[in-house]
């Protein structure tokens, strides 16, 4: 499913990742399965904890109070991770949280999923390589209309693709970010769907991870999700137990600028 590519874009993907090599011994991930939702969910529950976090990066001055907001600091990240590392939580992918709910399949004592939106650049900078060194893996949604677009913020595709190497896995945020529920139900298919569409041509395989936009959805919109052929979607409500026969409406706990360890020992309940 990978689309040919042009010398110049060949040669750009190639200046990447010498500069951002995968860590020695790194593995590459097996293709990933097509995945299809049982037509009667199963009626049962898992205590999964799901991180959201937006941006790793410093706190300048200069920026904006929500984007401030939502910015985690180097620092407070890799204290956050080895505070979980350290009470024995283990961090779990999409394939594994959907076997667990849709398969019955055990997942490790304490399970968590970590968890970034919007596909900015210093993921990759910041946190990929504390998840990589501490074995944690996670799940970084894109917005794909900002993917090796203009802004400087965002990854690029190329950048995307070793953050796979890293252990990230790629889920769908859509291509515009705009709220689904405000929008017409052909027009948020084709937000859906060529953001999936997006992600698979450069991946080369199965993309069905999706986060709401502002986590905006109404009963619609998730039917919406599901005939678009997502498996898993993550809403920004707050609540640790995910229910199996509503895997489009798994609940997160949002990570801010203010939350640092201590809060992220209270979002866990100690």
């Amino acid at each position: 499913m990978t689309a040919r590519r042009a010398p110049l874009v060949l040669a750009l993907a190639a200046t990447i990742a010498v500069a951002v090599p995968a860590p020695a011994g790194a593995r590459h991930t097996p293709p990933a399965p097509l995945l299809q939702l049982p037509a009667t969910l199963p009626q049962r529950t898992v205590v999964l904890p799901i991180l959201m976090y937006h941006r790793i990066d410093v706190l300048r001055p200069s920026l904006p109070a929500i984007t401030r907001s939502l910015t985690v600091t180097p620092a407070d990240f890799l204290a956050q991770m080895e505070w979980l590392k350290r009470h024995g939580f283990h961090a779990v992918t999409q394939l594994q949280t959907f076997d667990a709910l849709e398969l019955g399949a055990r997942l490790p004592p304490k399970p968590i999923m970590i968890t970034f939106d919007d596909g900015y650049r210093d993921v990759l900078w910041n946190a990929s390589p504390v998840l990589h060194r501490l074995g944690m893996p996670a799940t970084s949604y894109v917005i794909t209309g900002r993917i090796s677009g203009p802004d400087p913020s965002f990854l690029t595709w190329g950048e995307l693709k070793v953050l796979e190497q890293r252990g990230v896995t790629i889920g769908s945020h859509t291509v515009d970010h705009l709220p689904l529920a405000d929008l017409g139900s052909a027009e948020a298919m084709t937000e859906l769907r060529n953001s999936r569409r997006a992600l698979e041509r450069h991946l080369g395989h199965p993309v069905q991870w999706f986060a709401y936009p502002y986590g905006s959805f109404d009963a619609s919109v998730v039917a919406l999700v599901r005939e678009a052929g997502y498996v898993l979607a993550v809403t920004t409500q707050g609540g640790t137990t995910q229910s199996a026969d509503q895997p489009l409406l798994l609940h997160r706990e949002e990570v801010l600028d203010t939350t640092g360890p201590d809060g992220l020992a209270g979002l866990l309940g100690g």
